[in-house]
């Protein structure tokens, strides 16, 4: 399948925006860990933002992985194991080391809530320190990136593995598929979670959500082989639509009854309840079928010729992706002095954090050498 594919570079694109959404969203009260918090005691506000980062966090990270493991064999079989590897070492090296040295450091600043001089921060925390970041592994939202050079190193190491024997015949996907992906990812998020609840990480990895990440990966290097994304249809998309507006009611009534709305969040996360098999079952089927009708809603709708506008998005996506932590963090301490209800501050400093991003990455990639990385 050597012809691009347009529609998964704009998908990507609205990927971006929405992880750029929901940092914004946690900072002003959704559920989830950011650099900077302005919670208030606004129940419907943190109620409606919570379920936004819940469903967000029901599918846009595995559909980044699905697309990753998608394009991933053309490009193993266009390098070949160390260019592909190296290729790889440097798109995703680099920016993990940029934001550990640069990003992470400037970050402490609001983090931590200081309201004194930025000058006399610089000179009393980080030029001390410059390898703080480094030396505590910061990566922020670019775990992404770790977790997915790690599956690239497995899928390489596979390929050496079996290079020479017979491929398989592509596995087709059937419903019998689709059931035992979630059937497998529910079972091992709730046994996972038992030892690794939500929130809880392993080097900048939260493992109470890989199981679907890994399994998701795997599906977008089979939906290749497979030619997967062609056979999506769009009448079982439409059945998907309303079995997705069914789980998150469905959600919202499990989350109500199991105590979220006294802040008994922390059941849901893992442990030996009902809560916590409700939501280890629930986030990987919602999941599954909001990427299901987001790859067919763009394919048809989105897969046109491309135009400036939608190609300058898709350029500068992956650095947004890099640097918006940045953005997100310093627009919301730079508000929080403005007396709003807190969704029209989310509204606002959301859409900021997109434009701020975007520009810094239109100037940054100007810059000789950087369009090679990103």
């Amino acid at each position: 399948m050597a012809k691009r594919l347009v529609y998964l570079d704009r998908l990507k694109v609205f990927l971006t925006v929405l992880v750029v959404l929901h940092h914004t969203a946690i900072a002003y009260g959704g559920s989830g860990s950011w650099y900077y918090y302005e919670h208030q005691d606004n129940v419907v506000v943190n109620t409606l933002l919570t379920m936004f980062t819940a469903v967000n966090q029901s599918f846009f990270m595995g559909l980044f992985f699905f697309i990753s493991g998608f394009v991933t064999p053309a490009s193993y079989d266009r390098h070949g194991a160390v260019g592909f590897l190296k290729t790889r070492l440097v798109r995703f090296g680099v920016p993990l080391l940029f934001y550990m040295l640069a990003i992470a450091p400037l970050l402490q600043y609001a983090g931590s809530g200081f309201d004194g001089s930025f000058g006399a921060f610089f000179r009393d925390k980080i030029l001390p320190h410059p390898l703080q970041g480094v030396a505590a592994f910061e990566v922020g939202p670019l775990w992404y990136l770790e977790a997915l050079l790690l599956f690239l190193i497995g899928y390489a190491g596979f390929r050496l593995l079996t290079a020479g024997k017979p491929r398989g015949k592509p596995r087709a996907l059937t419903p019998r598929l689709i059931a035992g992906y979630v059937l497998i990812v529910a079972a091992a998020n709730f046994l996972v979670r038992l030892a690794y609840p939500v929130g809880e990480d392993v080097l900048n990895l939260q493992l109470a959500y890989f199981p679907a990440y890994i399994c998701l990966f795997l599906a977008g290097i089979a939906a290749y082989r497979g030619q997967w994304l062609t056979k999506l249809s769009e009448q079982t998309a439409r059945k998907w639509k309303w079995a997705v507006a069914g789980l998150i009611v469905l959600m919202a009534a499990g989350m109500a009854l199991g105590g979220a709305m006294e802040d008994n969040i922390a059941v849901f996360m893992g442990g030996l309840s009902w809560q916590s098999a409700f939501y280890a079952t629930i986030d990987p089927l919602m999941g599954l079928g909001i990427s299901y009708v987001l790859l067919v809603g763009f394919r048809e709708r989105w897969n046109g010729a491309a135009t400036k506008s939608a190609g300058w998005l898709s350029a500068h996506a992956f650095l947004v992706y890099i640097l918006h932590a940045m953005f997100v963090t310093y627009v919301a301490f730079m508000l929080r002095r403005l007396d709003w209800n807190p969704m029209a501050k989310f509204v606002l400093a959301g859409c900021f954090a997109v434009i701020l991003s975007y520009l810094a990455a239109t100037l940054i990639r100007r810059i000789p050498g950087v369009k090679k990385v990103v």
